[in-house]
């Protein structure tokens, strides 16, 4: 899928999603006032999921429910729809992505946001 020209995606991060490759370059408000609540909405969802499945717990994913998984779809087309505006949200649901595929997105999409910033390791001793 070719981005949308009038929208610069030099250097912006790229996500795969079912071996398809979509730049993600800064959102616009536009994609910004449902990505941004959609994100804060999952987050502790998705962190507790993290927490279990470090933890040694396999079934950690079983927290996530089918509205998680729907808002996490939301969250992903309205990102990709800043440098793909003709990408319908049905374009994104035939995608052969696994779950890994839909959170990387996910990751990359909130730091486009401009609201989350990068975390920055400290020193040891700091």
């Amino acid at each position: 899928m070719v981005p949308d020209p009038k929208i610069n995606c030099a250097g912006s991060p790229v996500v795969a999603l079912g071996g398809q490759e979509f730049f993600v370059p800064r959102l616009a408000l536009r994609q910004a006032r449902i990505v941004v609540p959609g994100l804060l909405k999952l987050m502790p969802r998705l962190n507790a999921i993290q927490a279990r499945i470090s933890g040694g717990d396999p079934l950690g994913a079983t927290l996530l429910d089918q509205d998680d998984v729907e808002l996490m779809l939301d969250v992903v087309h309205c990102g990709l729809t800043r440098a793909y505006p003709d990408l319908a949200r049905d374009d994104v649901l035939d995608l052969e992505a696994g779950f890994t595929d839909l959170v990387a997105a996910l990751a990359v999409i909130a730091g486009q946001t401009g609201l989350f910033a990068p975390t920055e390791a400290q020193p040891p001793g700091e």
